[in-house]
């Protein structure tokens, strides 16, 4: 008998391995299959906007009813008094700035005219002149610095005399003058004539704004004029040769002369007033413009201040005349402030305009003579030069004692000057 042999373990077991075999291969489709993912895109259509006409209900508009008033024609009234209209007079603030010396009040530059400034409540600067007081910001001052203001009188040879102490009483005018001029505010305008008898010699030829430039200029300008030590007589008498340069100079207004003396301004622009406009505004004054007269004339032709400031030591005029008689100068009395203060008004129509109130006030100052009663002074000033500063609504003052003026230095040079000339001057 044939030996059996051994079924293996598929054999015996051929159906359970069928079925192992048949899920084993299923797994491992289902492994495969998971790890396949599934993408489904989806696209999306572009949204559009289609308009459709809505059908709404038009309604009709209402008007606005707006309530109107309707005036009805009234009788006119009879008027049965007389209605006259009241100038108010409204009282505006009054702003002023500090006092400075030698000015009282402040702003003012806006205008033109004191009176259109006062009147929006602003005040225009007061200026102190030796005693004389105006408004002002356009601003002359015309000076006097010949011999009258430096010397000590006659001499024993019938001459003028000259010393350091009789110099002190212009030196102490140029200073005070510095001063003043130092102390303007910087708004103002301003010029200076240095003048004597037939010479009149400009700063400069327009009206200066007063900056610290401008006024050093004025000290620059005036520096040299009379010292108080030296062999000479005054800043005007002057040598040929550049007395010549000074009559070029008049005749070519505005000229500048340099080169003058030691002892005279450190510049000059000659001026006299044209023949044309003595002749029209003076014309029966055979000697024309001169003296005060002719710095008053620059200042208004050439100048158009709203103040004038005259320094003098007497009244010439136009009208008063030097003859030769036996060989020797007489200086003519005819002397005519009336006929000079018309004059100077015609001047100011022309310049100005018929409004009084737009023309220039002349104030004037007349220096006494150093040592002397200031009677005369004080007739000169009422007297003689009334018309004018009384004419022009301004006001006038005397000089009556130089030393009133004088800073401490001065008064110790004055005194210095003194003991040594002073006792000389008075015995001739």
């Amino acid at each position: 008998m044939a030996e059996k042999r051994k079924k293996r373990w598929f054999s015996k077991h051929a159906k359970s391995s069928a079925m192992v075999v048949s899920l084993a291969i299923h797994g491992v489709l289902i492994l495969i299959a998971l790890s396949f993912v599934a993408v489904t895109v989806i696209q999306k259509e572009d949204q559009k906007f289609e308009n459709k006409t809505v059908k709404r209900p038009k309604k009709p508009l209402k008007r606005l009813q707006v309530p109107v008033k309707v005036k009805k024609n009234k009788p006119k009234p009879k008027l049965r008094k007389r209605m006259v209209a009241k100038n108010l007079n409204r009282k505006t603030p009054d702003f002023k700035m500090p006092e400075i010396t030698g000015i009282k009040g402040g702003m003012g530059a806006m205008g033109d005219a004191a009176g259109g400034m006062e009147s929006i409540g602003f005040t225009m600067p007061e200026i102190d002149f030796f005693g004389a007081k105006a408004k002002g910001e356009k601003v002359v001052f015309v000076v006097h610095f010949g011999p009258a203001t430096i010397s000590a009188g006659g001499g024993k040879d019938g001459g003028t005399k000259y010393t350091p102490f009789s110099r002190m009483t212009g030196l102490t005018i140029r200073n005070r003058l510095e001063d003043l001029v130092d102390s303007l505010p910087e708004y103002t305008l301003f010029n200076v004539m240095a003048y004597y008898a037939g010479d009149a010699w400009a700063m400069e030829p327009k009206m200066q704004l007063a900056t610290p430039a401008n006024k050093q200029k004025v000290k620059d300008w005036m520096e040299p004029v009379n010292p108080l030590e030296g062999d000479y007589q005054y800043c005007f008498s002057i040598p040929k040769e550049p007395r010549d340069r000074i009559k070029k100079g008049y005749a070519n207004y505005p000229k500048r002369v340099d080169n003058l003396p030691f002892y005279s301004t450190k510049w000059a622009y000659p001026y006299y007033v044209p023949k044309a406009m003595e002749q029209k505004y003076a014309p029966d004054a055979e000697g024309g413009f001169m003296h005060w007269g002719r710095g008053v004339a620059w200042a208004i032709l050439e100048q158009k201040p709203d103040t004038i400031f005259v320094l003098t030591t007497n009244y010439i005029d136009g009208w008063h005349r030097t003859k030769k008689e036996g060989g020797e100068n007489v200086q003519s009395k005819a002397n005519n402030p009336i006929k000079m203060a018309a004059a100077l008004k015609k001047m100011c129509l022309d310049v100005y305009g018929p409004d009084k109130k737009q023309w220039p006030t002349i104030n004037v100052v007349v220096l006494a003579k150093a040592g002397k009663d200031s009677t005369g002074a004080n007739n000169t000033l009422s007297g003689q030069f009334g018309p004018i500063w009384k004419g022009f609504k301004s006001e006038g003052s005397v000089i009556d004692d130089i030393k009133k003026y004088m800073n401490d230095e001065e008064q110790v040079l004055y005194r210095k000057y003194q003991s040594e000339y002073g006792n000389k001057e008075s015995n001739n």
